[in-house]
């Protein structure tokens, strides 16, 4: 990166800094605020920011994904979730399956140009969620406590489901290419396989050596926290060295840390691993302003914005209202939970992933479908966060008037 545009874009996360707290108070994604910036300060604008590295930009997304799903996953509790009720535990093993089975449905009709495993490419791509996006709405508690939690859990859970259906679908790609179904089903099967265990180990011994640390006061509260983000990058640096899927390792280590952490009844601190996350997702989103979202809305399809379109505002909401039947989940918290699914980070990776591959025909329709969904969901999902809260508030209020 040179050191122009690395100036620059530390001036920038510098400039947010000082008005974070407004751009919560507005319920502005501050991904947005990024891109705006970066379409501003890149090569289409001011021509400060050096947009058109690849090789960085991939480097920096990979990094901001893998430090994100071990905070994500560091931060679960799954046992927990599974017994404070079914509703979010139906997200997990209905809805997120079939909003990437009606993704896939989507794309096939909208797009026909697309071949079956194209579809379940691009569906995964588009499908995960990332609500910390927008941190307002998991500190607003206007919000019910059990919305905030469905989303958060399952917002968390989201890359690693996406991630396994992209892998899959790529395999069946390189099958149609390669023609030995048998050899790229058991490279699916060691991506993922081989990246658990690495991820488990990593996180169930790292996990074990820092609460021993921390307990024994062997490390203050910085080193404690930079010990968390070493072992993300650890889990995913290992897995990728024997070929296998390093944000599955950095999700799964995420998992064992936080096992270790809490059966040892040891709260390690872990801000300054969240906050290296959203600087390099921020500083991600800067570089995607500055050059992908020129050239990837240039010469769109109306097909392609169709399809992002549905994905948005059909897919999503109609996969969890299906999930959520039978439930007693109140039908405006269904509505909010299948409305406010940002996507951000996990949505630009599986796509750089997915285009890297080498067996895709189509990569503009997926480039384009990337773009225009990263940035009609900011948008949408920024503008409609306040409104939104308003809509879904009478819900908190009766489940606090049920309460004896």
């Amino acid at each position: 990166m040179h050191t122009g545009t690395a100036l620059a874009l530390t001036v920038l996360v510098l400039i947010y800094a000082v008005i974070s707290g407004l751009v919560n108070k507005w319920y502005l994604a501050p991904a947005l605020v990024f891109v705006i910036m970066g379409m501003v300060l890149g090569p289409f604008g001011l021509d400060v920011v050096a947009a058109d590295d690849s090789h960085t930009f991939t480097t920096l997304a990979q990094l901001a994904l893998t430090v994100i799903l071990f905070n994500q996953a560091a931060s679960l509790d799954l046992v927990r979730a599974v017994r404070r009720g079914h509703a979010t535990f139906r997200l997990l093993v209905v809805g997120i399956p079939l909003a990437l089975l009606l993704g896939t449905a989507t794309a096939l009709v909208l797009l026909p140009v697309l071949p079956l495993w194209e579809a379940v490419c691009l569906a995964a791509v588009v499908a995960p969620t990332e609500v910390a996006l927008i941190d307002a709405l998991l500190e607003d508690h206007r919000i019910p406590e059990r919305v905030r939690h469905a989303l958060s859990v399952e917002s968390g859970c989201y890359d690693g489901f996406a991630l396994a259906a992209a892998l899959a679908a790529l395999a069946l790609a390189s099958e149609h290419s390669d023609g030995d179904i048998g050899r790229w089903g058991w490279i699916l099967v060691h991506t993922e396989l081989f990246a658990v265990l690495v991820g488990a180990v990593i996180g169930l011994v790292g996990g074990v050596v820092v609460a021993a640390s921390w307990r024994r006061g062997w490390m203050n509260d910085t080193w404690a926290q930079l010990a968390t983000l070493a072992l993300a990058l650890v889990c995913f640096g290992l897995a990728e060295r024997i070929h296998a899927s390093g944000f599955v390792a950095a999700f799964v280590g995420g998992l064992g840390f936080a096992a270790i952490a809490r059966h040892a009844d040891t709260s390690v601190p872990t801000q300054v691993s969240n906050a290296a996350g959203q600087v390099l997702e921020l500083v991600v989103f800067a570089i995607f302003g500055g050059y992908a979202i020129f050239t990837g809305w240039r010469e769109i399809d109306w097909r392609t914005v169709l399809f992002c379109v549905a994905v948005l505002v059909l897919v999503r909401p109609v996969a969890v209202q299906l999930a959520l039947l039978g439930t007693d989940v109140p039908m405006r918290s269904r509505w909010f939970i299948g409305w406010f699914g940002p996507r951000g980070i996990g949505t630009l990776v599986l796509g750089l992933l997915v285009l890297g591959h080498g067996t895709i025909q189509n990569t503009s329709v997926i480039t384009e479908a990337v773009v225009i969904t990263v940035t009609l969901s900011l948008l949408l999902h920024s503008l409609t966060a306040w409104p939104g809260i308003r809509f879904v508030a009478p819900d908190r209020l009766a489940a606090g008037a049920a309460q004896p």
